[in-house]
């Protein structure tokens, strides 16, 4: 069985997270959030079918959803889990990317991915081994329904992150393990991007939605080419906040230029 955690132990937390590059909190999110998010997400899957790809992929996403809904911005720096993320990454923790990923019931069985590290845009190096905790980047993906057995779930290879394909971490990983990660809606996982992960394909009709956060740091590549920053964080009134929002994608360089306000 994975271990989890409550929110509240921040140091159980961290050196868990320290000797296996993941950890998971089962209170990661409060029920009334969950709700809160799941209602957002029935609502605009409804309005914007299109820009969710209902109909047209097996999993529905929104990687630019935070740009137009200012009501989502308390969700990126969520109490409790985004303290412990600058905990690992450091002062200099910038914001990457906000989205949520849903597959519905009916394509439960079509969501399967390859294990895979996700890797920044300009370089491959993911991962940073003078770190106090090795890490370049950190994501939070927290489950908004309940992930059963038979549910689509995230799944991840703790401390794989130095090697650089999955069958070299097989052979030379000592205690290599695939951990499945199942719980209530609610359950927040903290992960190192540069460790080898996946989400697997349910076995019947039961769906899952998740939200995920992505975090760079100042000194890391950007992450991806098409995260946007809203202006209203882009040009914050408080500097830490503008500092936070300061890690520029190339399209959301392109997207400031053509959008925000002349200043």
């Amino acid at each position: 069985m994975v271990p989890t955690f409550a929110r509240a132990d921040r140091d159980g937390i961290l050196t868990f997270f320290k000797a296996n590059l993941y950890a998971v909190i089962r209170d990661g999110m409060d029920a009334a959030d969950v709700r809160v998010l799941n209602d957002f997400v029935d609502r605009s899957q409804q309005r914007i079918p299109d820009e969710w790809g209902v109909g047209k992929h097996a999993l529905l996403s929104h990687g630019q959803i935070l740009v137009e809904h200012p009501e989502l911005d308390r969700f990126v720096q969520y109490p409790g889990v985004f303290e412990l993320v600058r905990s690992i990454l450091g002062d200099d923790i910038r914001f990457a990317q906000f989205d949520f990923r849903d597959a519905p019931p009916e394509n439960s069985r079509e969501v399967g991915m390859a294990f895979h590290q996700d890797r920044p845009q300009i370089t491959r190096r993911n991962w940073d081994e003078t770190h106090l905790y090795e890490c370049a980047y950190a994501c939070t993906i927290t489950y908004l329904t309940d992930v059963q057995e038979c549910c689509p779930c995230f799944c991840v290879v703790p401390n794989s992150h130095r090697y650089e394909t999955m069958d070299q971490a097989r052979a030379e990983l000592p205690g290599y393990c695939e951990l499945p990660i199942r719980g209530k809606a609610g359950t927040t996982i903290l992960y190192n991007i540069a460790i080898y992960h996946t989400r697997l394909a349910g076995t019947c009709n039961h769906g899952r939605r998740t939200q995920h956060t992505y975090f760079s740091r100042a000194a890391s590549p950007v992450l991806t080419n098409w995260a946007l920053i809203p202006e209203r964080l882009a040009c914050h009134d408080d500097p830490a906040t503008r500092a936070f929002y300061s890690q520029w994608t190339p399209a959301g360089t392109e997207y400031a230029g053509k959008h925000f306000a002349r200043r």
